[in-house]
């Protein structure tokens, strides 16, 4: 199941790599006012 973290601790899951993807920008925009694009969002958990 993929899962990713924000740097404040708040966390997503989600049951396929889209749907996680879509959760971070929801959570991007809508708690830190940032847009992130599906490119940055699958690198950042690439690297985790």
């Amino acid at each position: 199941m993929p899962r990713w973290t924000c740097a404040l601790g708040h966390r997503l899951e989600a049951d396929s790599e889209e749907e996680l993807v879509h959760k971070v920008q929801e959570h991007m925009r809508r708690d830190h006012g940032m847009e992130l694009s599906r490119d940055r969002i699958l690198r950042d958990l690439r690297d985790e």
